[in-house]
């Protein structure tokens, strides 16, 4: 079974980025790479020298789901996203466990994603993600010009 090919990333919810990504560069070495809007959200995507990535997840608007979270839980981890090879495949995959896949999105070709809910998945949001790295790079690549 290898529906999994990775974990790709672990993202924090943070209400300043600033402080958050200076922690991120002085204290654990990572560089910033990417930043970008993304429905009414932002992500800031760091990596460490083996190729890890964290990413730190904020929002101006209070009622957003990111201040949402952290007015509940606090700042810190938000959830772990691994990629998959076939989306469609692990919904099923989930569904067959007796889990109940959520927010399903396969509409966008460069980032097809669902999340399985804290309570099934031992207390942490899980989000999974197929999506070709290669175009990813190129954005990165590009936002760095």
């Amino acid at each position: 079974m290898d529906l999994v090919e990775k974990l790709d990333h672990v993202a924090f919810a943070v209400r300043d980025k600033n402080r958050a990504a200076l922690y991120l560069t002085n204290i654990l070495g990572a560089r910033e790479v990417f930043d970008m809007e993304w429905g009414g959200f932002r992500f800031t995507t760091f990596l460490m020298g083996s190729g890890s990535m964290l990413e730190l997840v904020y929002a101006d608007d209070p009622s957003s789901f990111v201040n949402r979270f952290i007015d509940k839980r606090g700042e810190g981890v938000h959830h772990l996203t691994f990629k998959v090879r076939d989306i469609e495949e692990m919904i099923e995959h989930l569904r067959a466990r007796g889990l109940s896949p959520f927010d399903i999105n396969t509409s966008n070709e460069l980032w097809k994603e669902c999340y399985i809910h804290p309570r099934e998945a031992m207390g942490t949001l899980i989000q999974f993600a197929e999506f070709p790295e290669e175009e990813w790079v190129k954005i990165w690549e590009e936002s760095r010009e």
